[in-house]
């Protein structure tokens, strides 16, 4: 589960594209006739004030370079381990036999540290993964609005498009194989190369050229805002609503309230919530559509640090009162979780299909000078009733595992609530 924090975003200067001064060698004129030195000579005050003005300007140097060293180079504990990291960063670029990265020489000692906790929820994401990742959280981005991957051949292809995204609307189709992008050929690049090549500026114009079949196809595309969908619903069984939320983002609620008007206007009377393989994502999403369920004052979870224990509570009456049951299994985590139980302990909502994963752990993000960024664990989270998660799981009210006819689970969901 991550705490989002305002990330730092550093532009990258592209050093190719700045223009150096044209020297012509008739310009330069040099030359060289030896010439004959004239001693320099100084009286005694001329000597004093150079004395004092060589002594001061030491003292200066000294103390930035002891400033430096002792405020920028060390830290409380182990200072002297610094010089040690430094020394061995230095040896390492002048004297191993193959050219190294010295950006990822120190990318690998940020996530040497981190692997040293011993969580897997602690890690480092370069400035790529996390543009990435926050898109995830923050529920959008700007570019074309497809789901790609890779082909047989090797080749990048779109999987499916995303309603209402400029990709819908320049008519791209599932199955269209990428050749070029504004004239730049994309022959083996991956899915994630060919995303940072297409993303850019909303309202920007992008020239695609795709073979669709064994035709090839140009396409023009205005760059724009997409929303990610994390919630999917449909109609079944003639009342029953069927919810899948797939990650807790930023705009995750407001998909939610949407799916279950749309519903209830289809005539929904039962809901079926399914979480199962949903990893977790924002701690306040999480909070915000669990609350949508909740009276004032009811415990969604509790937090435990070196602090002690602290109760999250409903801040506002619950919005739906919904006759429902939850899906859960072994993908199920973090905010999946924290959803499950709050509504399980307080509602008793029933909890359908297999143990959940066990992730009881907050974690929050720090984001670095050049773009990147690190996610550490601060905390524990306990369900209402103070059970512990981390490690453990939660217990379905109802155990059924899926066999290879049907979905099981949520046949007997609705068997349940329908009762």
């Amino acid at each position: 589960m991550t705490n989002d924090k305002n990330k730092k975003t550093t532009k990258t200067v592209n050093r190719a594209k700045i223009k150096k001064p044209i020297i012509k060698k008739e310009e330069i004129k040099i030359d060289k006739t030896p010439k004959k030195e004239e001693p320099v000579t100084f009286n005694l005050i001329e000597v004093i004030i150079i004395m004092i003005i060589t002594a001061i300007f030491g003292i200066l140097v000294g103390s930035s370079v002891t400033f430096f060293k002792t405020n920028v180079l060390k830290t409380k504990s182990n200072p002297d381990k610094f010089d040690e990291f430094i020394e061995v960063y230095d040896e390492l670029m002048e004297n191993y036999y193959e050219d190294l990265n010295g950006d990822d020489l120190i990318e690998s000692g940020i996530k040497g540290m981190l692997h040293y906790l011993g969580d897997t929820y602690s890690e480092y994401f370069n400035e790529e993964e996390t543009n990435s990742l926050m898109e995830t959280l923050e529920g959008e981005f700007t570019g074309l609005g497809v789901n790609i991957t890779l082909n047989d051949q090797d080749e990048v292809y779109i999987l499916s498009i995303i309603p209402d995204s400029p990709a819908e609307r320049a008519k791209f189709q599932a199955g269209d194989v990428f050749l070029e992008v504004d004239g730049k050929k994309v022959k083996g690049y991956t899915p994630d190369e060919l995303s940072v090549l297409i993303r850019g500026k909303t309202g920007s114009k992008c020239k695609v050229l795709v073979r669709r079949g064994t035709e090839e196809k140009e396409i023009t595309f205005t760059r724009g805002t997409v929303e990610i969908p994390s919630v999917s619903s449909e109609l079944r069984d003639e009342n029953v609503g069927y919810i899948a939320i797939s990650i807790f983002a930023k705009n995750t609620r407001e998909q939610l309230e949407k799916a279950i008007y749309n519903l209830r206007l289809q005539g929904a009377k039962y809901f079926v919530i399914d979480v199962r393989n949903n990893a977790g994502g924002l701690l306040t999403s999480a909070e915000e559509i669990s609350s949508l369920f909740l009276n004032e004052g009811e415990v969604i979870y509790q937090l435990s640090d070196q602090s002690g224990i602290k109760s999250i509570k409903a801040t506002e009456d619950k919005d739906y009162s919904l006759n429902m049951a939850i899906l859960i299994n072994g993908g199920s985590a973090s905010g999946a979780e924290i959803f499950a139980a709050a509504l399980n302990e307080n509602l008793n909502v029933p909890l359908v299909g297999t143990k959940t994963f066990g992730k009881g752990s907050v974690q929050i993000t720090k984001g670095l000078s050049d773009g990147s960024l690190i996610k550490y664990t601060i905390q524990e989270w306990l369900t209402p009733k103070g059970n512990h998660v981390n490690n453990v799981g939660i217990k379905p009210t109802y155990n059924v595992e899926l066999t290879g006819e049907g979905d099981a689970q949520y046949k007997k969901a609705v068997e349940i609530i329908k009762k």
